[in-house]
């Protein structure tokens, strides 16, 4: 095993509090309120939050605050509710109507009426014996016991103020090629482990370009559609790099990766296809520039997940299919992108994309001095190349020549 520091992109000195976690800075309590509503923390309210927030908002975990529990949800009540209002939480990018999304972490209207409910009716707690019965939330592999488990040899320290990114490189040993379906990650030390992506690497090749999926909190891992999986070589290594944040004092994680392979071969093989600009500038100052870039498909496909990946300086990424026949279909459009919370959008139903169809990704990008995102000097000229290798949008395709 090996492991390299990845190095630190131009960033904001209060980017991790107050983008992150909104919640910190709206903590008002609701004092003396009259209890005029008949939802209560102990029964509605705390499997809201079981469902949409424990899997940050516990205790052990990257948030600055635990919701668990009446005493610790009740003072954040009415950020609670101006957040999910507002959408900032549960952290999700994609704008609706614009590419449907299975793993997408949206409220019902229901949901949202009862936390209003409750919030405007004085946030009461309720009875005891309405707690659910079982844990709130766990530990354990979201997706159930892995089929091989990958992990470090030893646990990487983290500083208190950390702020970095760690590839580690995992030897899988696998004496013949078999079929991945879905990879997770479970998180030595969740108070720091703030999010992570896999690559595939093949005999000294770099990890870039071969992505695997991504690992945010909170979200469960999401395999695959039935029949289709990614090709994992005899012989390879995944890489995860993880972004640690620090949690205030020194401590250290040891996280886990695992694997989920294919009963039998699928009838599909899924592979991801990048999308970039490597001539890309943003200049110095400018308030809205427009960058984009294209993919001109060779053989006919479908599109099962794509992942928006840009710099911090951007302010909304949408990538559109245009196919042959003259039709066009928007398949994201994220507003409100964070560098540092990273995931892969899993379309409902696979995006058809013929032989021809082109692919292009604009992006919009705020360099000026407006931006709270570049706090770290005068804004300067910015070059893709320089900053990373990654791409601006990467699409997770499948071939229906999944033998081949």
């Amino acid at each position: 095993m090996r492991h390299a520091k990845w190095k630190r992109i131009r960033r904001p000195a209060l980017f991790s509090a107050l983008l992150l976690f909104p919640f910190a800075l709206l903590g008002d309590t609701i004092a003396h309120e009259p209890i005029t509503t008949k939802v209560r923390f102990n029964k509605e309210m705390v499997r809201i939050l079981e469902r949409n927030c424990l899997g940050c908002h516990r205790p052990g975990g990257i948030a600055p605050m635990s919701l668990a529990k009446y005493d610790e949800a009740r003072p954040w009540a009415k950020a609670i509710k101006e957040e999910m209002l507002e959408k900032r939480m549960p952290p999700w990018h994609a704008v609706k109507g614009y590419g449907e999304f299975r793993n997408a972490p949206l409220l019902t209207q229901r949901e949202i009426d009862l936390i209003v409910n409750w919030v405007e009716g004085g946030a009461p707690k309720g009875d005891d014996k309405d707690l659910p019965s079982g844990p709130l939330y766990s530990d354990d592999w979201s997706a159930g016991a892995p089929d091989l488990v990958l992990k470090p040899e030893s646990a990487r320290k983290v500083a208190s103020d950390a702020d970095e990114r760690v590839a580690f490189t995992l030897p899988v040993r696998l004496k013949e090629d078999r079929w991945l379906e879905a990879i997770d990650l479970k998180p030595g030390n969740g108070s720091v482990v703030h999010c992570a992506t896999f690559y595939r690497e093949e005999k000294g090749k770099t990890a870039s370009g071969a992505a695997l999926g991504t690992w945010v909190p909170g979200q469960r891992s999401v395999a695959l559609p039935k029949g289709t999986a990614q090709l994992l070589p005899a012989g390879s290594r995944v890489v995860v790099k993880v972004h640690y944040r620090g949690a205030g004092e020194q401590t250290s994680d040891l996280s886990e990766v695992g694997l989920y392979f294919a009963k039998s071969p699928p009838r599909k093989q899924a592979r991801e296809i990048a999308i970039t600009n490597p001539d890309a500038v943003i200049p110095s100052g400018a308030k809205l520039h427009r960058i984009a870039a294209a993919f001109t498909l060779q053989e006919d496909a479908e599109a099962v997940a794509i992942r928006p990946h840009a710099h911090p300086l951007v302010v909304s990424l949408q990538a559109t299919a245009h196919r042959p026949d003259g039709t066009e279909e928007v398949m994201i459009w994220t507003r409100g992108y964070r560098y540092d919370w990273q995931q892969t959008y899993y379309f409902k139903r696979p995006v058809a994309l013929p032989k021809g169809t082109r692919v292009e990704v604009v992006a919009y990008f705020d360099n000026s001095e407006d931006n709270p995102n570049n706090a770290d000097g005068p804004p300067r000229q910015v070059r893709w190349a320089d900053l990373t290798a990654d791409p601006i949008c990467a699409l997770l395709l499948t071939s229906s020549r999944a033998s081949n």
